[in-house]
């Protein structure tokens, strides 16, 4: 007679069969989404200074002296060339010493510019503060969303990575609503003391792939412990990473062997291309000149009412981006929004032309500003930092930030010199269509897809767009 076997008693000291299984900690993921957006924010400030400033300063005495509307041409124009003129040694800079690094360099310049706008008694003081405060942006641009990709998983990249442009559009939003309530120079000394908050910075660790990239296995794992938890597995995490580094960073090959291989330039000039569609589809004309947009729209008592519901329309659009962008995916957001900024357009393109001022074309405004902030605002930049490959990104998205704000210099430029609204309108439809086809051909749907799967994808539709190309 056979005796059963006896089954081992397995004993579970947690609700969880495996350590792997357990899910990630997201408390320390979320402050670090929070500080390092915070630098996005008080860039979006210094986005949305010159607007509200610019009747202030020209039209009153906020200072002791008064610029001409030349000299504001130039105040307004050094934002962008600050910008230019340190993209490629920020992005340089972050290849050796990490998003942290810069996010730490970027507080100098932002904290310099708000003294001099305070103690300003020349036009030379507003020109040096505003170039100071490109430089901040050259690094914030370059180093916080790529941070945000880097920190999160894949499951949250989409929501993570529009926070950033959210951040943005909020700093704006802030400026314009605190120039409105509290008198200028105020302004400034707030500005200016929340550079203290930036204190923050030490309590998050550098991105884990930066560690990884430098062969900082320790940190790299410590990293991703303090922001998944340490219950939860993140061998299979750390080691992909590893992988990736081991097959892209050869030590025997300087950074421009690495990086021209035909793949990757074309992945370099889909994310430029696209910068620059960022830039040029509207966002500029809305957010950059908010006041002037208000003015047209609205007599002076409804103006704040009117500033109210612009305001509105950005955070409804940046919310239903936040919604949908991990639910239906990149590409068919991007599309949507860039439809209705096409048709919003048109309409815009005849208002100018025949000057009418009524509710549909007041409602037709908003409509644009609640497209842009829903796709082409938030998901440019996400995208921008999604199809380059993790270890050529920090050159990658320097030349697609240098390229496109390249092309917010020259509309700044265009704007001042040819002050045709209808003008703007009808070139904006016609980069709307370029666009549209741009999507269609060119980019990928990246929803929760690593970076070597869209490596992958990339790469098919370059094979394939070079065998038709011989054939």
């Amino acid at each position: 007679m056979s005796v059963p076997a006896l089954r081992p008693v397995v004993r579970r000291t947690s609700r969880y069969p495996r350590s792997h299984e357990i899910p990630a900690q997201t408390r320390n993921l979320y402050l670090a989404i929070i500080i390092s957006n915070y630098c996005a924010f008080c860039f979006g400030i210094c986005v949305g200074w010159s607007n509200p400033a610019e009747w202030r300063i020209l039209k009153h005495n906020i200072y002791k002296f008064k610029p001409t509307r030349e000299q504001w041409e130039l105040i307004s124009s050094f934002l962008p060339l600050g910008v230019l003129v340190c993209c490629l040694p920020m992005g340089a800079l972050m290849k050796y010493q990490g998003c942290k690094s810069l996010m730490y360099i970027q507080v100098v310049p932002y904290t310099c510019s708000w003294i001099l706008f305070i103690f300003a008694n020349s036009v030379y003081m507003l020109y040096v503060a505003r170039f100071l405060q490109g430089i901040c942006g050259a690094a914030v641009c370059q180093a916080v969303p790529i941070y945000l990709n880097e920190i999160c998983q894949r499951k949250y990249r989409g929501l993570v990575g529009s926070l950033y442009y959210g951040a943005i559009l909020y700093g704006i939003i802030y400026n314009h609503v605190l120039m409105e309530h509290i008198r200028m120079q105020t302004v400034h000394i707030v500005n200016l003391v929340l550079a203290l908050l930036f204190g923050f910075l030490w309590i998050i660790p550098d991105s884990p792939f930066y560690y990884a990239s430098v062969h900082k296995s320790k940190k790299a794992r410590s990293a991703l412990i303090w922001l998944r938890g340490k219950q939860h597995n993140i061998d299979d995490e750390l080691k992909t990473m590893v992988v990736l580094v081991d097959n892209e960073l050869d030590p025997t090959k300087d950074w421009w062997q690495s990086f021209k291989y035909s793949v990757r330039v074309s992945i370099i000039i889909r994310s430029t291309v696209l910068m620059i569609i960022h830039y040029l589809g509207g966002g500029l004309n809305v957010l950059m000149y908010m006041d002037n947009l208000l003015k047209e729209l609205a007599d002076k008592k409804y103006y704040l009412t009117c500033l109210w519901v612009l305001c509105c329309s950005m955070v409804l659009g940046h919310l239903i981006c936040l919604l949908l962008v991990d639910r239906i995916g990149r590409r068919p957001l991007l599309m949507v929004s860039t439809l209705i900024l096409i048709v919003c357009s048109l309409y815009l393109c005849c208002w100018f032309r025949l000057s009418g001022n009524n509710f549909q074309t007041k409602f037709v405004i908003y409509l644009f500003v609640v497209a842009y902030t829903m796709g082409l605002g938030p998901l440019a930049c996400l995208l921008n930092v999604e199809l380059i490959l993790p270890t050529v990104r920090p050159y990658g998205c320097a030349m697609s930030n240098l390229f496109g704000w390249l092309s917010v210099f020259f509309v700044i430029q265009w704007i001042f010199y040819r002050n045709y609204e209808c003008i703007i309108f009808e070139f904006l439809v016609v980069i709307l269509l370029l666009s549209i086809l741009f999507i269609l051909i060119f980019l990928p749907e990246t929803k929760r897809l690593s970076a070597t799967e869209i490596q992958s994808k990339m790469h098919a539709s370059w094979t394939s767009y070079n065998s038709s190309d011989e054939s």
